[in-house]
């Protein structure tokens, strides 16, 4: 029976396999040689020591030997850098490299909850950190690194990218990095008006390591792109995955890193693929070793296994950082030979593989599966081929039918989204902006960003589209407003003969004082009225289009300033801010707090809800934190937090402020498993929180708050972050009661 089904395998492959062979031939890993920086590196490192630049370069390419070759002159010459990312892990990696290459007493770590020799010349840190540096007057680095730039138009986060760029020093110089930022020239322009000088734009198209790409049929069979006629019929078959690893190991495809837009689908697939036995155990089980001396943990992770026996490991903000840092150690030493990851490898990491497979052209969002975009696309296709390993890297679209296969093969020349502003001012920015400046300022401060750039265009074509529209040609009128008078005139006729036909009560009185009004009107005696009544129509359109223009104009022009106007006067009517929108004294500490729900923690500080008890904060920070709350947790004392949500929420109503949802947070849930209300979020966050900082052990709160390892290990990182806030406020009892628990939540496996 065996023996058939492989007949049939083969028979169906003969016709494509020669096709396949020929689009594969350059597989392998080239000749060892010295490295040799391209042209693009050499131009942009030569433009970073005197200027800003914004370097947009494929995957892979080598921008961040630009960053570090100019982070090493600078160093050597006594000067100092800050390198920024979006992702605390892409931090840690990076903060582990450059500790590396310039010996780590001069690299420094700030991530939030974290300060490692902060005082160091080169800082690494997520973006949010340097943004809130810069709120201040101290940081003013010779260099600013902003790797993966495209941030900028991520709409939770962009904000503090653009603001970074509004409030560096000119005497820093920036260095943008990014794979994909296809309108470069405009955000270069708008730099050139925010910083007086125009930035070096170098754009690198070549790839060092080409892409070739290739299908996966619903059999999991490798096929050319051009063979569409030979998918089987009926979508994704049984045992489709092991057929793919075999026909990955035929062709020398391996390592690859398969995409799937699910965790759970991730770890089924790395439980399906660990029966397949691979060579060399001892290697992996030698390397898992050095890390499981650094994290213990990891000895009894349930992947540990699939790992060193058969090279298979699954990658997802679900399992902790440890595990991640491990699993991408091994996938850049050529240990593993396979890692099934969501997105979150495609960020920035620097782990590419031979070849990267996508198992479905979409992926999850809060409004349900979406198809992918260019730019997600082109993000995870650009972690394949390794340079200096690879002659080529191969992307392996999936085939399921031949819909799905157009799809794919047309994202491969679709160019990635243009990188927009997603601009929003938020309370912490409203704070420290009026801390500096007055609310004049502050609005021209506004209009400094990339999001008042974008919209000038617009807005000139508006106030254009206003100024053609004629004004009223009827110019020996004995009225202003030839639309309000008439209309005024033609209700009072209305409304005389009403009274005249007693469809209106009125008394003789009122009847002739209506008609004194009427018969004095100007358009009673109005010596051009049939003209008007000719004319008038095509005015009222006109005034309709300059009317709708005008409010379309102010929804363009206003929008920054009108959601800036309605923070500041939430502040101002708690406190904040006095009636001259200056800070109070209650602003001045609270603008130090530079958290998303800074709001929330001032207001329990200022109003002493929480008092000095160090379970109690620890409690309020993991209450605060936005990661996904574990499926199981007791009510942990949030009452009186929960009703400053909802009273917040009232507020910002008042000032037709869309609420955040943090009010929600602090809602039961109905559990349709135990079909039973069950504590809140914030509840449920906040409990595992207080158990850990007591002491509670990592895998007993796992299993019994029915947590995903790396979703707890957030939430307490997210809560000792709150904490590191507030430990900076002038109150000696809540400083001490939050650095208490920020440590006590600072242990193994956490950190």
């Amino acid at each position: 029976m065996a023996r058939s089904r492989l007949a049939v395998r083969q028979t169906i492959r003969r016709p494509t396999s020669g096709k396949l062979r020929a689009i594969l031939e350059d597989v392998g890993t080239p000749p060892a040689a010295p490295f040799v920086p391209a042209a693009f590196q050499e131009t942009a490192l030569a433009a970073a020591r005197t200027g800003d630049v914004l370097v947009c370069a494929p995957t892979g390419s080598g921008k961040t030997w630009i960053a570090e070759q100019a982070m090493g002159e600078l160093l050597a010459g006594g000067g100092t850098a800050w390198y920024t990312t979006p992702l605390k892990a892409l931090s840690n990696q990076k903060f582990h490299r450059f500790g590396g290459l310039y010996g780590t007493e001069a690299v420094g770590l700030l991530t939030g909850e974290r300060k490692l020799n902060a005082q160091a010349p080169i800082v690494v840190a997520t973006t949010e950190i340097l943004r809130n540096a810069l709120y201040g007057t101290s940081t003013a680095p010779d260099l600013i690194v902003l790797d993966e730039a495209h941030y900028i138009s991520d709409p939770e986060r962009g904000t503090a990218w653009e603001e970074i760029l509004m409030l560096a020093p000119k005497r820093s110089r920036l260095l943008l990095l990014s794979a994909t930022f296809p309108n470069a020239d405009v955000v270069a322009s708008w730099l050139t008006d925010v910083r007086g000088v125009r930035p070096e734009v170098i754009v690198e198209q070549l790839r060092p390591v080409p892409l070739r790409y290739i299908l996966a049929d619903g059999r999991g069979r490798l096929i050319p792109p051009d063979a569409l006629g030979h998918l089987p019929p009926g979508g994704r078959a049984q045992g489709w995955l092991a057929s793919l690893m075999r026909d990955l190991e035929h062709y020398s495809l391996l390592p690859v890193i398969l995409f799937y837009p699910a965790r759970r689908q991730c770890d089924e697939a790395a439980r399906e693929l660990a029966s397949l036995r691979a060579f060399g155990p001892e290697l992996r089980a030698a390397a898992m070793a050095r890390w499981e001396r650094d994290y213990p943990v990891l000895r009894q992770h349930a992947f540990r296994n699939a790992v060193v026996d058969s090279g298979i490991a699954p990658h997802h903000a679900g399992h902790t950082t440890a595990w991640r840092l491990a699993v991408e150690d091994l996938l850049a030493r050529g240990l593993v030979r396979a890692v099934c990851a969501t997105t979150t490898l495609a960020s920035g990491l620097d782990v590419p593989a031979r070849t990267v497979a996508l198992s479905t052209l979409v992926r999850n969002s809060p409004e349900g599966p979406v198809m992918l975009t260019s730019t997600e696309f082109h993000q995870m296709a650009g972690r394949a081929g390794r340079r200096g390993k690879d002659t080529i890297g191969v992307v392996v679209l999936p085939a399921t039918t031949r819909e799905e296969a157009r799809e794919g093969l047309a994202l491969i020349d679709a160019d990635p989204e243009p990188v927009t502003s997603s601009f929003t001012p938020g309370y912490v920015q409203v704070l420290n902006l009026l801390r500096r400046l007055t609310l004049q300022e502050a609005h021209r401060e506004l209009n400094r960003s990339l999001a008042a750039y974008e919209r000038r265009e617009e807005v000139a074509r508006l106030r254009q589209a206003i100024m053609s529209i004629p004004p009223d040609e009827l110019t020996e009128r004995p009225c202003d407003d030839r639309l309000l008078t008439r209309g005024r005139y033609e209700r009072m006729r209305d409304r005389l003969t009403r009274m005249q036909k007693r469809k209106v009560h009125a008394s003789p009185e009122e009847i002739t004082a209506q008609q004194v009004e009427v018969a004095t009107w100007p358009c009673a005696t109005c010596p051009v009225e049939r003209k008007c009544l000719e004319t008038i129509e095509a005015l009222r359109a006109r005034e309709y289009r300059r009317s709708s223009l005008r409010q379309a104009l102010h929804a363009v022009e206003g929008a920054l300033l009108d959601e800036f106007g309605r923070r500041a006067a939430v502040l101002r009517q708690l406190g904040y801010l006095d009636p001259e929108f200056r800070l109070t004294m209650d602003g001045q500490w609270a603008a130090e707090l530079r958290h998303p729900r800074m709001l929330m923690l001032a207001e329990a500080v200022r109003r002493s809800l929480i008092g000095a008890s160090t379970a109690a904060w620890a409690a309020v920070g993991g209450a605060l934190a936005t990661e996904r709350a574990p499926r199981r947790g007791g009510e942990a004392g949030l009452r009186t937090l929960a009703r400053l949500a909802k009273e917040l929420a009232g507020i910002e109503r008042q000032q037709a402020l869309k609420p955040e949802e943090v009010a929600l947070q602090f809602e039961p849930e109905w559990d349709p498993v135990s079909r039973r209300r069950i504590p809140s979020p914030a509840d449920r966050r906040a409990d595992a929180v207080v158990a850990w900082m007591r002491g509670a052990d990592w895998a007993h709160l796992t299993r019994e708050s029915q947590s995903e390892e790396g979703d707890l290990q957030r939430i307490i990182l997210q809560a000792a972050e709150v904490l590191m806030q507030l430990e900076g406020l002038p109150f000696p009892d809540v400083r001490a009661a939050a650095r208490d628990a920020r440590l006590r939540l600072l242990r193994a496996p956490v950190v």
